[in-house]
């Protein structure tokens, strides 16, 4: 299930773990030669969109530059890679412990869940009688 903004729902640190950050599909991107990665944010085309861009001067597109460091991450975000992934993944790779890498990781990918840039997939909690099969099947 891909959640969007709009709700807000509250996780679990354990839950929040276990999701999967995708790339918001419709946003084209490059890594450049300095390591840094350009998205390119296009202006959206519903109605209000098109109204408000004849009032104020709205550009067509933006860029959004990562650093070396966010484009590593941003690539990570691809659906198969959970957000513990990406923690072992930043502190293996920058020499953070875990706490550090969790807690910075986070921050950032709430920042990109924010501008719209990545969302969540967030595997289904097992129903009280799938769990209870599921136990019962590993005995």
């Amino acid at each position: 299930m891909l959640l969007r903004r709009k709700g807000k729902p509250r996780f679990s640190r354990e839950t929040a773990l276990t999701a999967y950050p995708v790339r918001n599909r419709s946003l084209e991107y490059q890594r450049l030669e300095s390591g840094e990665l350009a998205i390119t944010v296009r202006r959206r085309s519903e109605l209000w969109a098109r109204l408000l861009s004849k009032v104020f001067v709205v550009p067509r597109q933006r860029q959004v530059l990562l650093d070396e460091v966010g484009a590593d991450i941003w690539e990570l975000c691809d659906g198969e890679h959970t957000v513990r992934d990406l923690v072992a993944h930043m502190a293996r790779k920058y020499q953070l412990n875990r706490k550090e890498a969790e807690v910075s990781l986070t921050t950032y990918l709430r920042n990109l869940g924010k501008r719209g840039l990545v969302g969540f997939a967030v595997p289904a909690a097992p129903k009280e009688g799938e769990l209870a099969h599921a136990k019962s099947k590993h005995r």
